[in-house]
């Protein structure tokens, strides 16, 4: 296993920032810079060393993409990334992205971040290790191409959505795992279940209301909510309304697995 060199630039204390950047420090030697002209500078004299640089944008055009480009010709051969806050959400749309770079907002990077740094470290194909003319496609056809584990249990699924239940359960039986279908309003204890999906949009009103009894019947079960490209408030609601992780919409089946498998294992720890 070789160690992973990664230069995070940014302002790494912003609250929808910490999980992600604290979790890249059990992958390597972590050197944080605040502005991006700093880092590359320090790229070019030879004081910083990188593997991968990650660029934590907390709003559209905050480091522009001659900053970018400017940490690319100080260390070519790494890979950038983009670590994005919530406002960054419509920057495909109505802003100019940083071309090249790989786009992951902040509620995506613990299981992105664990998955492909791991491989990088065991020196297996990494999504993050293909060229940079690499399209999201491509990266997502590679990833898939890993194998999934086995699982075993029975996961009950909180939806009112038949198109949502059915993607899900059949996700689950595929790796191992059976599955119950509990449709709002109803939300009873399943006997022997190892935990729940909450499949939520923001968290508010009565949605809020519904992930709370969830939380409550199915204690100590963990909770796994899935809503529609949380902010950090929703994050936290969430979690204090009884959820033990969340996973964003659209949502990809290697997240919610690797945040389920998270958050069973503190539960067995416990």
């Amino acid at each position: 296993m070789s160690e992973i060199s990664i230069l995070l630039v940014g302002e790494s204390d912003r609250s929808e920032f910490r999980e992600a950047c604290s979790a890249l420090s059990a992958w390597g030697r972590v050197t944080g810079v605040a502005e991006v002209e700093s880092a590359a500078a320090a790229l070019s004299e030879g004081s910083v060393v990188a593997d991968v640089i990650v660029v934590a944008q907390a709003f559209p055009g905050q480091f522009s993409h001659r900053a970018i480009d400017g940490l690319r010709r100080s260390a070519p051969l790494a890979r950038v990334l983009g670590l994005l806050g919530s406002w960054c959400e419509g920057e495909m749309r109505t802003g100019e992205p940083w071309p090249g770079a790989i786009r992951i907002y902040w509620h995506q990077w613990p299981p992105r971040c664990h998955q492909e740094l791991a491989r990088m470290q065991a020196g297996e194909s990494s999504a993050w290790g293909l060229p940079m003319t690499a399209t999201e496609e491509e990266r997502s056809l590679l990833a898939a191409d890993c194998p999934e584990p086995r699982r075993q249990g029975l996961i009950a699924i909180h939806t009112r959505h038949l198109e949502m239940q059915d993607w899900l359960s059949d996700a689950f039986r595929r790796c191992g795992c059976s599955t119950v279908w509990l449709r709002p309003p109803r939300a009873v204890r399943v006997e022997g279940a190892a935990a729940a999906i909450f499949d939520g949009s923001d968290c508010r009103g009565e949605e809020l209301s519904q992930l709370e009894h969830l939380a409550a019947t199915f204690r100590p079960a963990p909770i796994v909510a899935l809503l529609d490209f949380p902010r950090i408030e929703d994050h936290r609601r969430a979690m204090a309304a009884g959820a033990a992780a969340v996973v964003s919409k659209p949502l990809q089946l290697d997240e919610l697995f690797w945040q389920l498998d998270r958050v069973l294992q503190e539960k067995t720890r416990d």
